[in-house]
């Protein structure tokens, strides 16, 4: 019997070369699709960051949205859902004018930040280093103005006065353009001024004066253009007087917000601080006095609207500025007695070592606000007085009815009033931030959204 052997090896190479060919072939398969896999998670989670981000807008935009109206709201925190993620929207009050708002939109640990600072803010435009109304400008001995003027009534420099600027000599300088636009637009009166930097005149009658630009007029005397004496005028458009940038109503307004943070005990007639402070809103019901003895006297740190029903005086050695957590916004002082416009409501800025400031950053100041009518029904008392060595690149003068006097070496950044005076070397150095300045709201006023970032 034939007897038949079965080769077991046969085969082996081949096996040997499948295993190979099936290893290698999972090793390029893994090789291959691990960036595939790793470009998948990673565009998985940058949708789920994304989905994150709008998540957590929403959830800003939903607490800003019960804020401004007012809705229904939790004071500390709120919490939304949305396709099973959600969205926690933190509150925190840090003052009566100012909130901050985080929110963190979470999809499946996937986390991103939003955060936003609110404050109730009203904007206000001043456009003119000085703006006055038919009362005008006075400007005597060398004072000065950087920045443009407008006014409605005669602008008078080197001691003239009147209607017409009669009497007087010489000139004062207004680095910038300078308007009189008169009851029509077309018959105001310039005398006395020079200005500089190429800019322009404005008025019904120019005379005694420097134009450093143009000079739109009807009649001009006794002045030169560019240097060169002249008696011919560019054509004179209408120069339409604009209203003030703050009415009644805002002062009103600003009047309730001081008196909704509380009211100070009067001694004697008069509320007095000379020590450092944190003060407003607050209504003071009596004369206010801020005052020092050594130097840099107190520091009064403004957190909101300050109403006096009497006169607010500032005396030797004291710091007046906008808390440093108001940043860009403008607090302000009202002297404003309802029964009494005329011998009180008035401002009085006397004495040195007076400074003034705005929080850190720039874009805000302290504005002082005089409702005394005096200058507009023909009393000779001022309502503002700032005086002596008193400065505040920081500071506005406000008194829409009344005569605002800077004298001596005094300096501040801006003024309106129906009527302006400046003696001695007094200054006016316009800031050009002037033209959005921004001013703590009303009662019920809007919450602004002052900044929105993204956040850690």
């Amino acid at each position: 019997m034939r007897k038949h052997y079965v080769n077991r090896k046969k085969g082996a190479a081949i096996i040997t070369a499948v295993i190979f060919f099936v290893v290698i072939s999972v090793t390029m398969a893994v090789g291959l699709s691990s960036p595939v896999v790793r470009e998948y998670v990673t565009a998985r989670d940058f949708e789920k960051s994304k989905g994150a981000y709008y998540l957590s807008e929403a959830g800003m935009e939903d607490v800003l949205y019960r804020i401004r109206k007012p809705k229904t709201i939790s004071p500390a925190q709120e919490v939304i859902s949305l396709g099973g993620n959600t969205a926690t929207t933190t509150i925190t009050t840090e003052s009566s004018l100012k909130k901050t708002i985080t929110s963190v939109g979470d999809i499946i640990r996937n986390t991103r930040h939003i955060k936003s600072t609110l404050t109730t803010t009203t904007g206000e435009s001043f456009i003119y280093g000085v703006w006055a109304g038919a009362g005008g400008v006075v400007l005597e001995n060398t004072s000065s103005i950087e920045g443009n003027l407008y006014s409605v009534g005669p602008v008078c420099g080197g001691n003239s006065t009147g209607a017409t600027c009669t009497g007087g000599s010489g000139t004062n300088l207004i680095n910038g353009t300078v308007i009189s636009g008169g009851t029509t637009g077309l018959n105001g009166v310039i005398g006395n001024i020079q200005n500089s930097g190429g800019a322009s005149m404005y008025s019904g009658t120019i005379k005694n004066s420097a134009i450093s630009g143009s000079a739109y007029c009807g009649n001009i005397t006794n002045s030169t253009v560019g240097g060169v004496s002249t008696t011919t005028c560019q054509t004179l458009t209408e120069q339409t007087a604009s209203e003030f940038p703050i009415t009644s109503a805002d002062i009103a307004n600003w009047e309730t917000v001081a008196t909704n943070g509380g009211t100070v005990t009067c001694t004697g007639g008069k509320y007095v601080i000379d020590e450092d402070t944190d003060f407003g809103p607050i209504k003071v019901p009596c004369d206010l006095e801020i005052t020092g003895t050594a130097d840099p006297g107190p520091t009064v740190t403004l957190k909101g609207p300050v109403w006096a029903t009497g006169d607010i005086t500032f005396k030797t050695k004291a710091i007046t500025k906008v808390d440093p957590a108001l940043i860009g916004q403008t607090i302000v002082m009202i002297a404003d007695k309802p029964t009494d416009h005329i011998n009180s409501s008035k401002v009085k800025v006397q004495g040195t070592g007076l400074n003034f400031y705005g929080a850190p950053g720039g874009s805000s100041w302290v504005m002082l606000i005089s409702e005394n009518v005096g200058a507009s029904q023909g009393d000779l008392n001022e309502a503002i007085e700032f005086e002596q060595s008193a400065t505040g690149k920081d500071v506005l003068l406000y008194a829409r009815l009344g005569d605002i006097l800077l004298q001596q070496s005094s300096s501040v950044s801006e003024v309106t009033g129906y009527k302006i005076t400046l003696k001695q070397s007094a200054k006016v150095t316009y800031s050009m931030g002037l033209q959005n300045a921004l001013f703590t709201s009303g009662p019920g006023g809007a919450w602004y959204v002052q900044d929105w970032k993204e956040g850690q």
